[in-house]
């Protein structure tokens, strides 16, 4: 069954509701400003200009975390996030996950030719070693082999596809480094650069896991930045990986993301960008194997 988005009235009652927890907001104000941002294929985003300052309201119909089951471990997350001053501040958020209202965020939202500059990459692995030395709360702890089974099962993925992840996983040595809280979706439209720092914004994919799966993450998204990975490893405080292990990591990080694709296209309506993106992906996890896999493997 295909989910979508609530129909046009619902949105505009959800709408209504939520954005009387804005700071600042009365109805029929003519100095409020309300303005749909872009991007977002879940959930609609708005900025809200009132007297009290400028926000963010983030409207969905329900979580489609790929990490952790429901948005709680998403607020708790970003809530030490943003203290740390790496996340917005949350301001008011809808118990049933229906919206949230957060600081607005001024700054440069990174493109792609930023993941191919050695400063901002830096500026970037700094930020991640800061979120990585945080201490994880008990909850939101992720296991992803669990994960990965659960999403190949109901797929019917390949099942040496399984057996490959845990020989991964084990070559990544994941199990030897300390848990920390990730964003684990560093894509350029969640990075915002400011005059003082650089601030990591939608949280729903957090978890608490392997933090070598963050630099992972970038490297998978963002070609531009795979030259420049050990200055990655240096800067957010995991000098000692290998270039092996972070193959490896890279390569689950692709794994997790192709099956989240094939198993979110059995729910939702998905872009073509999103179908493209499977496809690249199911083409270059085949071709990535060897430069991880051990060679009695191979």
């Amino acid at each position: 069954m295909v989910e979508d988005l609530p129909d046009p009235r619902t949105r505009e009652l959800m709408l209504a509701d939520a954005i009387s927890h804005v700071p600042g907001y009365a109805p029929g104000d003519p100095a409020i400003m309300v303005t749909r941002l872009s991007g977002g294929s879940v959930n609609r985003s708005y900025s809200v200009h009132t007297p009290a300052g400028r926000f963010v309201l983030r409207l969905s119909q329900g979580p489609d975390a790929w990490l952790t089951t429901d948005r709680s471990v998403e607020r708790e997350l970003q809530q030490i996030a943003s203290r740390a001053l790496i996340a917005p501040r949350i301001i008011a958020a809808d118990s049933n996950d229906w919206w949230m209202v957060t600081e607005y965020i001024s700054g440069h939202l990174w493109m792609e030719p930023d993941f191919a500059n050695p400063e901002r990459l830096a500026r970037l692995g700094g930020a991640l070693r800061r979120l990585h030395q945080l201490p994880p709360p008990d909850i939101g702890r992720f296991d992803l082999l669990k994960a990965l089974a659960g999403y190949a099962e109901r797929v019917g993925a390949d099942p040496s596809f399984l057996d490959w992840a845990t020989a991964a996983w084990r070559v990544s040595g994941a199990d030897d480094r300390p848990l920390a809280i990730l964003h684990h979706d560093l894509h350029g439209s969640n990075l915002i650069e400011t005059a003082d720092r650089l601030v990591l914004i939608d949280w729903e994919c957090a978890a608490v896991s392997d933090p070598l799966l963050d630099v992972a993450c970038i490297l998978s998204y963002h070609e531009s930045a795979r030259p420049y990975a050990s200055l990655l490893l240096q800067h957010s405080g995991l000098v000692a990986v290998s270039s092996r292990q972070l193959a490896a990591a890279v390569w689950l990080f692709d794994l997790h993301t192709y099956l989240w694709y094939r198993e979110r296209r059995l729910r939702r309506s998905t872009t073509d960008a999103e179908r493209e993106a499977e496809e690249q992906l199911a083409e270059r996890l085949p071709r990535t194997l060897a430069g991880w896999l051990p060679e009695s493997a191979n």
